[in-house]
């Protein structure tokens, strides 16, 4: 049965404890703003999805994978899904731009109660500039954090949570480590094991004084080189000596990494799994299977393939390498022309301008707003002191004042926001989108997992040394609609809108 005209909407809110207090971001003033929204624009709201203190550096949060699953279910009853501010969503812009288009895909148009974002080409492109700065902001505060960590760990602090057989103590305003009261049983883990007894006589030894340590802990521990006064991570090529006292001497600690190098067979298999990128990304052009990846074993040594696993399927397994270099050739395929380019950033250049000169106004004119509001409410307080209002009259009264406020300090910031530097946001789009087959190339695993189903969110089939598509990024097939106007403009056809 069709609906009528009721246009249905669903709410979802996030804050993170930082944000609430040091941005007034409550989940109560989202929630209320988004209601408020939903009603003057007559949307019926079916259900709000309140996130509480997770970040958006990812999608992996509870309620927005709620979300996802209600529009899976729900998404012919879905016309907009509404959030206070755009970077309540997601801060990563790959992650922003996949559920756009999930949501494109069910109908359901993404709707921010604080920003004003049109459906036109040039509103998507200030929504994705918006996403972009979000996660601009997210990556520059990451960054700082990585290179604070990475000056420490060099420095040999110890920056995560206590290994067993530590403490932390605190020392002129810094945390140090220092071994604690249970270093002997480390000392006892590491001298039964490297004499030779298995790791669950080990464990069983160490039930029978009241300690549960399961197999993968022990792992763990055997293999931590912070037990000889050593400090392994992502922030350093190798191993750097830390400031904390050893627990276990070299000698010892290296018998036991002798003995685990026997039987890593799990760590291999793992290894073998990151050499194969596009594996689950290919598809199969004989059954639509998605390809996986393995090493098949030659005369003399191992060869990767990526192959379909279904049973009497006729795709012949295509070299990695062959394949990989096929993918390269394809991402080179939407890297558009230099002439392409400079005719999209001198539109969206001039497009931007113009909108932040109308910002201008918008900004004198909610300063002016905010003043009155402010002054507004050292009346409310000045009458409560003289006894003119009642508490309870005076709570209502400051409440209200408060809110609007809020409000609009948070139109405030949302339209100075929208003042980016337009030429960085350019520079970075014209790099990204000139260079992605080296992009690709140049990445680790994860990001080219990333990378390609941002690009491709459904995958690519592969057939005689040919790569086709269904669907590519919402971003990218807007380009390369705009790339056709400007090449048929160039040509003397039709003028680029």
């Amino acid at each position: 049965m069709q609906r009528e005209n009721t246009k249905n909407s669903i709410i979802y809110i996030r804050v993170s404890t930082t944000e609430q207090a040091e941005l007034g971001y409550s989940l109560k003033t989202q929630e209320e703003t988004c209601l408020d929204y939903a009603k003057r624009n007559d949307y019926q709201v079916l259900r709000v999805f309140i996130e509480k203190g997770e970040s958006a550096k990812t999608t992996n949060r509870t309620e927005l994978k709620k979300l996802l699953e209600y529009i899976n279910l729900k998404s012919s009853d879905i016309d907009y899904l509404i959030v206070f501010k755009l970077d309540r969503l997601t801060r990563n812009l790959l992650d922003y731009a996949n559920l756009v288009s999930l949501l494109s895909k069910y109908g359901i148009t993404l709707k921010s109660a604080t920003e004003s974002i049109s459906q036109t080409p040039e509103g998507t492109l200030m929504q994705n500039i918006i996403a972009s700065f979000a996660q601009y902001d997210n990556d520059q505060r990451s960054q700082r954090t990585r290179s604070g960590m990475a000056q420490a760990v060099k420095e040999g602090r110890w920056l995560w949570k206590e290994p067993l057989g530590y403490k932390f103590i605190n020392k002129d305003g810094k945390s140090y480590l220092i071994p604690s009261e249970e270093r002997f049983i480390i000392e006892k883990i590491f001298t039964d094991f490297a004499r030779g007894r298995k790791q669950h006589e080990i464990i069983s030894d160490l039930k029978q004084i009241g300690l549960n340590i399961p197999k993968q802990t022990l792992n763990k521990i055997l293999l931590n080189p912070v037990y000889i006064g050593k400090i392994k991570s992502a922030f350093t090529d190798i191993p750097v000596s830390g400031l904390h006292e050893p627990i276990i001497d070299e000698v010892v600690f290296q018998k036991a990494q002798d003995i685990l190098a026997k039987k890593t067979l799990s760590y291999s298999f793992e290894k073998i799994t990151d050499d194969f990128p596009l594996r689950q990304f290919l598809r199969c052009p004989e059954c639509n299977h998605k390809l996986t990846g393995s090493w098949s074993k030659g005369r003399s040594k191992k060869y990767p393939y990526y192959h379909c696993t279904k049973k009497g399927c006729k795709f012949k397994p295509i070299r990695k390498e062959k394949a990989e270099e096929l993918f390269i050739q394809y991402l080179r395929l939407f890297e558009p022309a230099d002439k392409v380019l400079d005719r999209f950033s001198k539109d969206t250049r001039d497009f931007v301008t113009n909108k932040q000169r109308l910002n201008e106004n918008i900004i004198s004119s909610l300063k002016k707003e905010l003043k009155e509001l402010e002054t507004k409410k050292e009346r409310i307080e000045d009458l409560a002191i003289e006894g003119t209002f009642t508490k309870d009259r005076f709570i209502i009264k400051i409440d209200e004042v408060e809110k609007d406020i809020i409000k609009k300090k948070t139109e405030l910031e949302n339209t100075n926001k929208e003042n980016v530097d337009i030429d960085v946001v350019l520079n970075y789009f014209r790099h990204f989108i000139k260079n992605m087959a080296s992009l690709w190339y140049d990445s680790n695993f994860e990001q080219k997992r990333r990378f390609q189903e941002y690009i491709f969110p459904e995958g690519i089939f592969i057939e005689n040394n040919l790569l086709r598509t269904t669907q590519i990024n919402p971003v990218l097939k807007a380009l390369e609609d705009y790339k056709d106007r400007v090449i048929n403009s160039l040509s003397g056809m039709v003028a680029p809108k």
